[in-house]
Parts: structure tokens; sequence; C-alpha cells
């Protein structure tokens, strides 16, 4: 699908004063200016993205209030489990909870994370029971999940158990009658920063905990060193939930990866030996994103994510490399099952007449396998840039996961498309639901015309934001290692994308990778040569023959390779201008 460029506004008289207030260079102020920092004291804060800068998490709405319930459960000796969902992100937020009052003192705290595929997504009615009386909880702590519970924290308060609901989802028309609800959005809410992940939600309840042990403004020794090594957790959910790194997630996601790379507990490290990342001098979002993460999720997907989370919190080196190695299994038997329902997936796609002038992309099969439902969505979303839902059919109810483009609220669809749905929830970019099995028909055509209506030209096109054009000559090291200060990169926080005008191809392209995929690249501009690299786009690329003027879309990056550093280029997109002929050999 060709992609639309669109360049960020330039404003020369902005770019020169923060450059100057700020001491930088001016393509970094227009980098910044682009992520919405405007200041000196404002870029130097985020350049420097220190764990001072988080908000003290007493401003949380609930936090105070579950902070005290929990330290007197505590101190009463009383049974807590926490309720934690089956991603990353509630199994670092239950993990992350979990330590915290181990260490705090509690000595009857246990964890509970529902089956995928048996339970399904969020707090459901017979856990609730199976809590109150084989495990005689009396206070339960829900991670990332909980906020649409209604029905369930009505039957808690029936069996006389304490709920606390921390969450960070969609809030519905109605909230749960728990105990406690802890949630940056909740009505009313002034915290100022909303865009906390679960696990990050329930970091704060830990900091607010840790706080009221102490002496109720700071924590003591002890209980302070594990919320700083806490944020290993929150980093890792927070870039699995694909949260958007600004203001305190930045802080959280630049802290936590140099944390994971510098102090790994014994479980991180297991994951990072089999993940390939152990021994990395840095560890990046794309490493937690493509290695880290999907091995968590493997366990929630195909088995059970207990065993994530016995990995996260064990001390036993042994344990660790156990669980560690069954994940890395079970990642590789979901790549295995995605393969082949993504497969099915453009089939059925293409059966139908191809993506054509649809709204949506809505299938479903009985068989696909319920835990990988969602990334086959992402996919889908990746090849066709369509509002994606997936359905796993049962005999009598379907269970589907959702992803949607950038700019088109999936929640608020789902809601205008609810009728007949027995369950969803979500954000603006991934949703679940459940409906009956006999009514997909009928939804997946309400659904696609609601999609044809809502969505604007904009978002039915592939769209690459460029941050400034720049001249080849301008990349030196000095300048590339300068832009990486803007790292950790994710939604909200991109990678730099620049463009250059009027490039040459020097030398013939050089298919490379295993399955030479890959096109390696040397381009020259105005007497500055660089290496390139084009990721997948080996057969795309056939068109760049030596001596073609393009126009470059890339990333620039540093290239490590025998001990030598060197500016590289990754290449994004192009557009050809015109074959050079006379171009002399390289």
């Amino acid at each position: 699908m060709a992609q639309h460029w669109r360049f960020r506004p330039h404003d020369t008289e902005r770019i020169i004063a923060l450059s100057q207030g700020a001491s930088i260079t001016p393509l970094l102020a227009q980098l910044l200016l682009n992520r919405g920092v405007d200041g000196p004291a404002q870029a130097k804060e985020f350049l420097e993205g220190r764990l001072n800068h988080l908000h003290d998490p007493e401003g949380l709405p609930g936090v105070a209030e579950a902070a005290d319930q929990i330290v007197a459960a505590v101190r009463d000796h009383k049974k807590i489990v926490i309720y934690g969902d089956y991603d990353v992100d509630g199994v670092c937020g239950t993990s992350l909870l979990w330590a915290c009052l181990r260490l705090a003192g509690a000595k009857d705290v246990e964890y509970y994370i529902p089956h995928r595929v048996d339970e399904g997504y969020g707090v459901n009615a017979e856990a609730i029971r199976k809590l109150a009386v084989e495990r005689q909880a009396a206070l339960i702590v829900t991670v990332d999940c909980g906020i649409s519970a209604v029905p369930e924290a009505r039957l808690a308060r029936d069996l006389g158990i304490t709920l606390i609901v921390t969450d960070h989802h969609t809030i519905g028309p109605e909230l749960p009658d728990a105990d406690v609800l802890v949630h940056p959005r909740l009505p009313g809410s002034s915290y100022p920063f909303l865009d906390l992940c679960g696990c990050g939600v329930a970091f704060k309840l830990a900091w607010q905990i840790c706080k009221t042990f102490g002496d109720g403004k700071k924590a003591s020794p002890h209980l302070r060193e594990f919320l700083v090594n806490a944020v290993a957790l929150v980093a890792l959910a927070t870039v699995a939930d694909v949260m958007p790194l600004s203001g305190e997630n930045r802080v959280l996601v630049r802290s936590g990866l140099k944390r994971i790379v510098d102090q790994p507990s014994m479980g991180m490290r297991a994951l990072m030996e089999v993940s390939g990342c152990l021994g990395k001098r840095e560890l990046t979002t794309g490493m937690v994103g493509f290695s880290l993460a999907p091995r968590i999720n493997a366990a929630g997907r195909l088995e059970c994510a207990v065993k994530a989370v016995e990995m996260l919190t064990t001390d036993d080196e042994a344990v660790a490399r156990e669980h560690a190695q069954f994940l890395d299994r079970c990642n590789a038997e979901r790549q295995q099952v995605e393969l082949l329902m993504v497969r099915e997936a453009h089939q059925m796609i293409e059966d139908q007449g191809g993506l054509g002038d649809r709204g949506a992309i809505v299938l479903a099969k009985a068989g696909w396998h319920a835990g990988v439902i969602g990334i086959v969505a992402s996919r889908l979303v990746d090849a066709y840039h369509r509002p994606t839902i997936v359905v796993s059919l049962g005999e009598e109810v379907g269970q589907g996961s959702a992803r949607s483009v950038p700019g088109f609220h999936l929640y608020n669809a789902l809601e205008a498309c609810s009728e007949g749905l027995l369950a969803f929830g979500g954000h603006a970019a991934a949703a679940g639901l459940k409906l009956p099995s006999s009514l997909f028909s009928d939804f997946a055509a309400r659904f696609d015309r609601h999609c044809r209506t809502a969505l604007t030209t904009e978002m039915k096109h592939k769209e690459l934001v460029i941050d400034a054009e720049v001249r080849l000559g301008e990349l030196s090291m000095q300048v590339v290692q300068e832009i990486a200060l803007l790292e950790p990169h994710g939604v909200g926080n991109p990678r730099p994308l620049l463009v250059a005008s009027g490039v040459r191809m020097v030398g013939e392209p050089r298919a490379v990778g295993e399955r030479k995929n890959h096109l390696q690249l040397r381009v020259e501009q105005g007497g500055a040569t660089h290496q390139a690299i084009a990721w997948n786009m080996a057969e795309r690329g056939k068109k760049l023959v030596q001596g073609t003027i393009c126009d470059l879309a890339f990333q620039p990056s540093i290239n490590e390779w025998n001990g030598r550093r060197s500016v590289q280029l990754e290449v994004k997109d192009f557009q050809i201008r015109e074959v050079d002929s006379h171009a002399p050999p390289a």
C-alpha cells in the first residue's frame, strides 16, 4: 500500500529560539518541537528523564484510600489476593504488587491470573467465588482489569470480600461498586498524566503503600530500593501495552530499560537469555516489543500466565530458567499458530474480493485460537490499514480481538455497534469483545457500515510523518548521537523520520539477510556518502539500480560491526525521481 508523506511544520523562529536557549542543534530543537516540547526548561527535563520528575502517587484518584486499606489488611494478617490480567501489563503489575507486599511484611498474599481461553478477559464471577470459598480471600486487588466488572463487584460485596479495583482501561457508562477504585481517568480526576498502563497504576499504588509503611511521606530505604528496581517491570509493561511514551511513561521506560540491563532480577535475566538480549549494551523498546514481551504474552495466549508471574518473582535461578525456557517454547508454538491463522485470514479476504471499499475487516472462524486472534488482527491492520476484528467462534459464543488504525477510536466504534454484544472493553487502539456466534454476520456488517461512515480519507491511507528534511552531510556521528537522546521511542515519541532529497544510488543495491529480503544500499548527496539498509524491501527495491535519483525517507542510527561504529540510514520509503544512466560506476 502506497504511503503518503506528510511533513511537520517548520517554524524557523521557534527552532532558533529553542536551539539557542537549550544549547542544542537546530535539528534536535525541531525534533523536540515536533514532540510538543517547547522551551529550554521543558527540553532539559525531557532529555534528562529523571525519576524525580514523576508525580507523587497521592494525586492518583483512590490510591491513598487503597493503600490505607491494604496496609491495614497486612497488619491484621488478612488474606490478600492480587487478581491480574493475563497479558504482559497484568503479569508485570501483579508481580510488582505481590513483591511489594511480601517485602513490606505481608504473610498471606497470593495472586490469581485467569486462564485466557477458559475464563476470558477481566474479573469473572466464578473466580470471585473460588477466591472467597477455596482461598478464603478477605481482600482482592485487581491489576489491569475490573473497571467494567459491575456485577462481579456486587458479588464480591455480597460475599463479604473487600474489592479494590486498579485499572487504566476505558471507563464505561457504569462504574463498579467496589470498595475503592484506582484509575487515572475517574470522574473529577486532576491527575496530571492520564496514560499510565495497568502496571503503571499498580506501581503508583505500591509507591503509596511503601510511603504508608514509612513515615507517610517517604518509603524506608529497602522499600525505596524496591521501587527503583520495580520501574523495570513498568517499562516492560508500558512498551508491551503500546502506551504513549510521553510524560511519566517516558521517564518510567527510560529508567526501567536501563535498570533491566544494569540490575536485572533473576527472572528478567533468564527471560533476556532465552530472548537473545542478555549482554546487550542497551535495551531498546524494539527489543522489548519483539523479543521480551511476546514470550510473556505467549504464556497467557497458549497456556497460563501464572508461569510468567512465577518467573518474574522467583529468587531461584533454576526456577527462573525453567520458566523462561517454558515461555520460549510457548512463543515458538504461538508463532506457528499465528502464521497459519494469518494465512487463512488473507485467503478469506481474497475470497471475499479483497480490500475493495471495506470500512473494516471483520473475520471469524471456528477453531481459531482465542489467544492469538489479537496478534492476527494486528498483522491484518499492518497489511490492509483498516480497523480489524478477528473472532474465534465457539458453538455458542465468539471471542473477538480488535485493533485500530491511527486516529480511529476503537472503543467508541464498538460502543456504537454494541447491540447484541455480550461484553466489550478496551481503549482507542485495541479492544476485546464477546458475542453470540449466531449474531456474528449481523455484527460484522454493522461494524463495517459504521467504519465506512466514521473513517476519514486520511485514516484510510498509511501516512509517513516526516520530522525534517536534511542534507546527508549534516548527519555526523555527533548529530546522530544527539538525536539518540530522544530515546526511548514509541507511540507519542516516535523515532525521528527524516528525508534527504535527490540522493543518488552509488553502486548496485545488494539483497542481504537469511532470506535475502533486506536491501543494503550506498547513497550520495553533495559529496556526502552513507550506508543504508532497507528492511524487507528487497523486492520493491529492485527499482533502485545504480545511478537512481530518489528522495529517501529514513531513520538515522549508529551501526556497530566488528568494533566499528558508523552512521547508518534505515530506509522507510523512497520516491524515485529519475535514473541517471550516465552515473559513474562505484
